[in-house]
């Protein structure tokens, strides 16, 4: 009889042990399905569980939480590697190694396999896809904060930006602190040519596509019928930027959001409920430009971030 109960009892904990498992891999089956990204970049401070971070846009403030691994205790100036979820809750943070390169790589997961091209008939050769040309430069526009050696810092609408100057930049002359310059850079942020800014250059980032190939003609509309025009996608007018205060600095607005600093500009025609200071948590309506609408104190159930309407 005693041995009955004694094989009872191990089945029942084989069953608990087994029914614990399950759970566990469905958990971690769970987590691996939600898309992450990889962020390397310099330490600038720790601040409680925040690392702060400069990437390639500028500061990047990374949350660890109780489930995050942490290789070993980092500090100003250290480089590091850190696997993050999209809302920058980290999942390991580790010191990068020699070739991992600078800045934010999302982490796609491996695509479905993709069906068989269906064969194309005999003697003839399978058409290839038709792929979007990808952008091979692009022209940064802001102010100079610093140069060091090789790098010109500058602040773009979303923050400081890091551009590096090679043997083969071209720099039209000597730029120092508060110059507007505009540079040409490759996607690696290696500029190509760096000169001062006209009156008419934009402040922002813009990537220079290849021209594409010209486009075929639309097909003739029948007698009597109006060509059909192409469906415009609508363009956002205004977005809510939401962050922490960290300076006003004349008529601008320097707030710490998701992705790094941000520079908002009030003008005669923002309308500013009361007077922040640092450490503020604001809320700001502006135009795709960042020139604000309106400025006031952020609510607690207002998202930190930039938001299109």
């Amino acid at each position: 009889m005693k041995g009955f109960v004694a094989v009872g009892k191990f089945l029942v904990v084989v069953c608990v042990l087994l029914v614990v498992q399950g759970q566990l891999l469905l958990a971690q089956e769970g987590a691996s399905t939600q898309p992450t990204k990889t962020i390397v970049a310099d330490l600038l401070d720790v601040d409680r569980d925040f690392y702060i971070v400069r990437g390639e846009y500028g500061e990047i403030q990374i949350e660890a939480t109780h489930k995050t691994e942490i290789t070993e205790e980092f500090g100003y100036g250290d480089r590091i590697k850190a696997l993050v979820l999209m809302n920058n809750k980290a999942l390991k943070i580790e010191r990068a190694g020699p070739d991992d390169v600078t800045g934010v790589t999302e982490n796609v997961a491996a695509p479905a396999q993709a069906p068989e091209p269906q064969q194309a008939a005999k003697g003839e050769a399978p058409a290839p896809a038709a792929q979007p040309k990808q952008p091979e430069s692009k022209t940064i526009v802001g102010d100079l904060l610093d140069v060091d050696r090789d790098f010109y810092i500058v602040r773009g609408e979303r923050g400081e930006i890091q551009i590096e100057a090679t043997h083969k930049t071209e720099i039209t002359e000597e730029f120092g602190y508060g110059d507007r310059i505009k540079a040409l850079v490759l996607m690696n942020n290696k500029a190509l040519k760096i000169e001062r800014a006209g009156p008419d250059d934009v402040a922002g980032v813009t990537e220079n596509v290849p021209a594409a190939a010209q486009a075929p003609e639309p097909q003739q509309a029948a007698k009597g019928e109006a060509p059909a025009s192409a469906a415009q996608p609508k363009q956002p007018e205004s977005k809510t930027i939401v962050g922490d205060l960290l300076d006003v600095d004349r008529d601008f607005y320097i707030v710490r959001g998701e992705r790094g600093e941000i520079q908002i500009e009030a003008t005669h025609k923002t309308e500013i409920t009361e007077e922040f200071g640092y450490g503020d948590r604001i809320k700001a309506k502006v135009l795709m430009n960042n020139k604000a609408l309106k400025i006031e104190r952020a609510g607690p159930d207002d998202e930190t971030g930039v938001h299109t309407e």
